[in-house]
């Protein structure tokens, strides 16, 4: 493991919210629509009139980068992951957009519907959506950074983040998958070795996710698009978790964000998780200036990555 630790807690929200952005204006159009109409999304562009984005200007993020904050804020809030404090955190959240709806940047249906259960006084234990979309997966990085000399621990608090808006088995193996991937990225692990260990950890929770997780390994020869299209680009955590950890193992790291945005479907979400990854292994050097120019809130990232790493280092010790 080389580099300054607290740059690769930067590089690695950063890498969330610039995947996010990225990915955001054509995030529900195919592959072939994105090159028709954009091309390559290797520019951060504005949403068209017609997109359910529209609202949104270049280098905002969707709700991927905001859940991501949310838990990373309770973690800095109480010093380690306490789940009471993150649902806390949640509920404040739902109430901000129930009260200003133009507060909610395209949140999943499973988290919201989860949210206002919560909202109505039903228990974060029982308020999870057997969905299985990736809203809990594309949040999780904060609980690979903060654990990730324990990967025991860092499976069990994903699982257990993943809970209050997510109880399918695939969304918890995915958040799960997510967070060693984190972890293991940010201790220096080869690309190829974060994904057999990422799905030995989801094995635990759900066997078809794992495998089809560790599929993505043998894609390495198909054009992008081609193996994209293979692994699936939904929202579903079977296809969005694999695709961005394929975007990881396959190309440099610009690249890597790249792919996941041009290659159709949920662009943000394969986008942010691909960058979640890198950034957690190479810190911000690789991260255009043109996308950070113009980035939402990168102070507040910066502040808030900032923040983890000491609550990171108290809880690991210094790296």
């Amino acid at each position: 493991m080389t580099g300054d630790p607290v740059d690769r807690y930067r590089g690695c929200l950063l890498g969330v919210a610039a995947g996010d952005a990225l990915g955001m204006p054509v995030e529900g159009l195919t592959a072939d629509q994105i090159r028709e109409c954009v091309g390559e999304v290797r520019v951060m562009i504005e949403p068209s009139s017609d997109h359910f984005h529209c609202d949104l200007m270049r280098g905002q993020f969707t709700d991927d980068t905001e859940e991501t904050l949310l838990l990373a804020e309770s973690i800095i809030e109480v010093g380690y992951f306490d789940i009471e404090t993150f649902v806390s955190r949640l509920m404040d959240w739902g109430r901000s957009w129930i009260e200003d709806p133009s507060l909610n940047r395209g949140m999943g249906l499973a988290t919201r519907a989860a949210i206002e259960k919560m909202l109505a006084d039903v228990s974060w234990k029982k308020s999870g959506v057997a969905v299985p979309t990736c809203g809990s997966a594309m949040r999780t990085a904060p609980i690979g950074l903060v654990y990730h000399c324990d990967l025991d621990m860092v499976a069990r608090y994903a699982d257990l983040q993943s809970l209050p808006t997510h109880s399918s088995p695939a969304a918890r193996a995915g958040s799960v998958a997510m967070a060693v991937g984190v972890a293991l990225s940010f201790l220096g692990f080869t690309p190829q070795k974060v994904v057999e260990m990422a799905a030995y950890f989801s094995r635990r929770i759900d066997r078809e996710f794992s495998y089809r997780l560790s599929m993505v390994m043998e894609f390495q020869d198909l054009v992008p698009q081609d193996a994209l299209e293979e692994i699936g680009t939904s929202p579903m955590t079977l296809e969005t978790v694999p695709a961005a950890f394929y975007c990881y193992l396959n190309f440099e790291p610009v690249d890597a964000l790249v792919n996941a945005a041009t290659g159709g479907g949920d662009t943000d979400s394969i986008a942010s998780m691909a960058g979640a990854l890198v950034g957690a292994s190479q810190g911000t050097g690789w991260l255009p200036e043109s996308w950070l120019a113009c980035l939402e809130e990168k102070k507040r990232i910066e502040r808030v990555a900032t923040d983890l790493a000491f609550a990171g280092a108290r809880i690991c010790g210094k790296n």
